[in-house]
Parts: C-alpha cells; structure tokens; sequence
C-alpha cells in the first residue's frame, strides 16, 4: 500500500514543467512542498480536459456518491490494479475519472518489535513523477458542494519495494505514460499494462527518520537520513 507521500520540490514552475502543466495551474492550489502527505488531507492532482493537463484540489481518500459518510475515504486511500473494473468504490472513476497523484517519493515502514521504521522511496534524481490515481467528486446528503477526492493505484512492487513491502503505488514512468492514463477514451486493456512495478533503477531507498511517523510533522526533518539499521547498514539501495 502507500500510506504517506512526498512532494518536496520548491520550484513551483520546475514541478509544473515536468508534469507538463501550464504553470499558472499551480497557483490554483496555493503551491507549497510536502515532506509528509497523509491520508484524508487536501492536495491537489492531475487531470485531462481536451488535450490538456489540469490541476483539481483535492483530498486523499476516495469517497463515491453512494457511500454513507466521508469517513469511507479512510478506507479507500489505495485501490488495488487487479481490481479497478470489478470493485464498486472504483470501477466509475477507473472508466471515466483517472488522474496523476504528482510526487518525488513515497514511505513504506518496516516493523521491529514495537517500532515502525519509515524507508523513503525516490528517484536517485529526486525528480518529480506520478502515480497512476483516480478521482471522483460527490456530494453526499446534507453537504452543500461536492467534494473532489481521491486514491493512489497500488501494484506488485519492485525489488527495491520488495525489501520493505508487498505492494507499490503504479507508477507512470514517463510522459508517455501519463498521457495514456489520463486519455478518456483508452481501453482498460491498455489501462492496465500501465499498472506495474516500477523498472529496476527508477526507485532509490533511503531509511529515514521515524519523525514521519506522525501525520502532525511536515518537515524537512522529515527526510532526515536514520541511523544504520541492524542488518540493514544504511539502506540506501
């Protein structure tokens, strides 16, 4: 699963640039990096309209129009490859309301007897890139405005993910990629040759400070190399 995310890039217009956005879009959403992104919390993702990307607020955890409460988004923060079509939290969004989650890298954790150890996962470039994501707006009964929300598309990982995790978010690797994810009229065969592990060497791990383990931190420190860990050394991979 991915829990928690990154987007830690200052430059507003460099985030932009490689997301191919127009940078105007970003001031939409008061852009500011993230050390710590957790679920239910607003953000912001990446949608088409014609032939061009947008950016939509919005906050993490998928709510449909048919569910009881917002508190259903708790549950629906990933949303598993192998079950878009076939799931109803997900089957709509997956047809017709796909998105790109921007981000430089995700958390996954390790458990060592009552300790959650946090590895950070990246490009060795730490550039930008997107997750494969869905969205949806609703309304639920006594709201007076839809709300936008959102899930991160989870996949097998990588041996890199594999060290730490069973699961990874889908990854769109490239420009090419994105544009297929986000192209309204794209097959759900298609759709799902997009959804694997991301190619050996396009993820770098790095164990970090347990600072991240509270959602109420958002901070450089945050990414604060650990101390080596027994057995591990350094786990920089």
């Amino acid at each position: 699963m991915c829990g928690r995310f990154t987007l830690t890039e200052k430059n507003a217009g460099f985030v932009a640039g490689q997301l191919g956005l127009d940078p105007d879009e970003l001031s939409d959403v008061s852009y500011t990096p993230r050390w710590n992104i957790a679920p239910m919390q607003p953000f912001w993702v990446v949608t088409a309209d014609q032939e061009a990307r947008r950016v939509q607020p919005a906050t993490w955890g998928l709510v449909n129009r048919f569910e009881a409460s917002r508190r259903e988004g708790s549950k629906h923060i990933n949303a598993r490859a192998e079950s878009l079509a076939s799931r109803r939290a997900y089957r709509e969004a997956f047809a017709s309301t796909r998105c790109v989650i921007p981000t430089d890298g995700f958390f996954e954790w390790m458990v060592k007897g009552k300790q959650r150890l946090p590895t950070w996962f990246h490009r060795p470039d730490r550039r930008v890139f997107g997750f494969a994501g869905l969205y949806t707006s609703a309304r639920l009964p006594g709201e007076a405005e839809p709300t936008t929300t959102f899930t991160i598309v989870t996949t097998l990982p990588n041996a890199t993910v594999a060290t730490v995790h069973d699961r990874m978010p889908a990854i769109l690797a490239d420009d090419s990629a994105i544009d297929e994810w986000l192209y309204p009229k794209q097959t759900p065969q298609a759709l799902q040759r997009l959804l694997v592990p991301a190619p050996e060497g396009y993820l770098q791990a790095m164990a970090v400070s347990t600072r991240v383990n509270s959602v109420a931190n958002d901070d450089p420190a945050c990414l604060d190399p650990a101390p080596p860990r027994p057995g591990q050394g350094a786990l920089l991979l």
